[in-house]
């Protein structure tokens, strides 16, 4: 099949019409999820996600809006009496999920595999190639290049503008980048149109998307994305919930 991304939550950790929190859905041989924030578990049955399928999440960092479904996620398994559940994410995810896991006595007994990923390390997933690097945030956060037999997706997680993450970018058919707050806001850990659109400008992408929308955004989203394109050269969308892409 060809690769199918779905952006699951677009939205953080303020609620907000129509954006769940940060989530999305690569289809690939088999289903690969990237973070699982709050609304994860409905955004996937409405895109007819079976959970029986979905055994594997690579996370991004450890921030609530980016975690908040991921034990949800492995009590349904459990509860459906599914065998396994593998979690790759950066360092300090076996220890959280150690510590949230212990709150429920009936989780210990699933079989949970944790892999904590480092900048640089490479490893493979449900057909995919994967390449992760450092992103700019407030805590230790990843980046991440998905590679498929044709087809390459990056995803940047919640960064700053970071010239590691644009390098990471090079050659992709699709940038799925967070830009959190519209112009004039400055902020630190995020980014925004202007700054994202001059990081990107040298950088040979075929398309990006915009995801991490905070509530100050509403109503700026095409907006930002026209300033991100204006400046980076590059055909940029504000993506929604479940806004399905074909890279």
């Amino acid at each position: 099949m060809s690769l199918k991304v779905t952006l699951l939550g677009t939205g953080v950790g303020i609620p907000q019409p129509g954006r769940s929190q940060a989530a999305i859905l690569i289809e690939n041989e088999k289903p690969l999820l990237l973070d699982c924030g709050a609304g994860t578990l409905l955004r996937l049955d409405q895109a007819g996600v079976n959970i029986e399928a979905l055994d594997t999440v690579v996370l991004t960092h450890l921030h609530l809006d980016h975690v908040s479904d991921l034990l949800a996620l492995a009590n349904a398994r459990y509860l459906s009496q599914l065998p396994r559940l593998e979690i790759s994410g950066p360092e300090g995810t076996e220890i959280y999920f150690k510590i949230v896991r212990s709150a429920y006595p009936n989780l210990e007994k699933m079989e949970v595999m944790v892999h904590e990923v480092r900048p640089m390390d490479s490893f493979s997933l449900k057909g995919c190639d994967i390449f992760a690097e450092e992103a700019m945030h407030s805590v230790t956060a990843l980046a991440y290049r998905i590679e498929t037999e044709d087809k390459v997706l990056v995803y940047s997680g919640d960064t700053e503008p970071s010239p590691r993450v644009a390098a990471l970018a090079e050659g992709a058919d699709l940038l799925i980048h967070e830009c959190s707050f519209p112009e004039p806001f400055d902020v630190t850990n995020h980014s925004t149109p202007r700054k994202l659109g001059r990081v990107l400008r040298n950088v040979n992408i075929r398309h990006v998307v915009l995801t991490h929308l905070y509530p100050q955004a509403q109503g700026c989203e095409e907006e930002m994305a026209e300033k991100v394109g204006e400046l980076g050269q590059v055909p940029v969308v504000t993506g929604w919930d479940m806004m399905t892409v074909i890279p």
